[in-house]
């Protein structure tokens, strides 16, 4: 079952790039639908130019499909994804990520099986390069897709020469109605002899919302990431320390602070000097790890299974995957690593757990045990607290969970 689908994702990614054709063409394909939705009395005067611009039920939806070999095996994934505004509050528009089965079911895989909130600042972008492949020339193009002619730009380089990947992005310019995800047509990847890499992602409708702002924005509990901070503790031989990151998001960018010496009381207020990713590659992001952590907990292939424990969080706990293993094959065997995963992703306890924690461990220990049992630790890191920054949200305070 799990084979067919993946078929099914090939060909209904594959019959997208069919219709995305690079030309001057006026006509529709045979058997192509046009998909846009247009609310009664939209003009083209109507058409977005910013975030500004954004209304609830503006959306658009992509069909993917990726593949990878790693040391956890072969696997791959693919599905439709939705992005969606589901309320405008000056400043803020507020995202619902919404990923399914090319037959619309809930996606099996435990990463894309649950909607993501994303609560996105209007504002000045931050500084960032242009759309496309980096350090390659863009050339116009008229390309289809979605029902719709674009005037476009495609970016492209090929390194299979010499065993590199072989990509193109095409980019709608303007945006338009595309500007969540800052025009993005398709982007394709391909690569690897030994280990194979591929991951397509192409435009399959878009809608302009209903003309109205206002909306409920939703709660915190499945947060993407901005809104949100959380805060991790190392201790190590040569002293403790607190790690504290801001997340956010402006213009349709994501946005990424670290604070290595946090105040008790977090504040994010400044990004200056954050670490900047687009929408569009946050959401490819998203679909690549489904496939290089095929299962939960991360295992490499042929790996014993971890055994349970319980590991505290505030004043809760969860019951968790632990996982332990030799520290590095070049050192002494003794040294030994520990990795704990939560085995719920989505337990109430994580409620409001930004996505970048939630799929990753939440403790890592390297430590060496004495023959009488006793454990010395070379570093100890977990996670000590979260929640959210965003002053209109009563769902989380910024108080610890």
């Amino acid at each position: 079952m799990q084979r067919q689908s993946f078929r099914q994702g090939f060909i209904a990614v594959a019959g997208v790039a069919l219709v995305l054709l690079v030309g001057c063409g006026t006509s529709r394909p045979r058997g192509f639908s046009t998909v846009t939705e247009v609310p009664p009395g939209s003009t083209s005067d109507q058409t977005p130019t910013s975030w500004q611009d954004a209304r609830v039920g503006d959306r658009v939806e992509y069909a993917f499909y990726a593949q990878g070999d790693s040391s956890r095996g072969s696997s791959a994934s693919a599905g439709q994804l939705f992005v969606e505004v589901v309320a405008v509050r000056p400043p803020w528009v507020w995202l619902s990520i919404r990923v399914t089965r090319n037959d619309g079911q809930p996606h099996p895989h435990p990463f894309l099986s649950h909607d993501y909130v994303l609560p996105v600042r209007m504002g000045q972008a931050p500084a960032h390069p242009p759309p496309g492949i980096e350090g390659s020339v863009p050339v116009r193009i008229r390309a289809f897709a979605a029902g719709h002619h674009w005037l476009a730009q495609r970016t492209s380089r090929d390194e299979s020469m010499g065993d590199g990947p072989t990509q193109h992005r095409i980019y709608a310019e303007p945006p338009g109605p595309l500007y969540l995800t800052r025009g993005l047509l398709e982007v394709s990847f391909s690569a690897g002899f030994f280990m194979m890499s591929h991951h397509r992602l192409a435009l399959v409708s878009f809608r302009r919302g209903a003309g109205t702002s206002g909306g409920t924005p939703p709660g915190m509990d499945q947060p993407w990431g901005p809104g949100t901070w959380y805060e991790t503790q190392e201790r190590a031989s040569w002293g403790d320390f607190r790690k504290s990151v801001c997340l956010g998001a402006e213009q349709g960018y994501l946005l990424r602070k670290v604070w290595e010496k946090p105040r008790d009381e977090v504040q994010c207020e400044d990004f200056q000097g954050a670490e900047v990713l687009p929408l569009e590659d946050a959401l490819l992001h998203l679909v690549n790890n489904s496939v290089y952590i095929p299962t939960w907990p991360p295992r490499d292939y042929g790996a014993p299974l971890p055994r349970l424990v319980r590991v505290h969080l505030g004043q809760e706990s969860v019951v968790a995957y632990l996982d332990e293993d030799q520290a590095h094959p070049w050192e002494d065997a003794s040294w030994r690593r520990s990795r704990s995963y939560s085995i719920d992703l989505w337990s109430p306890v994580l409620r409001g757990l930004p996505m970048e924690v939630r799929f990753d461990r939440l403790s890592e220990g390297v430590y060496r045990q004495s023959e009488e049992g006793a454990r010395e630790y070379r570093s100890d890191s977990r996670l000590l607290r979260w929640g959210t920054w965003l002053e209109s949200s009563s769902e989380l305070s910024t108080s610890a969970r």
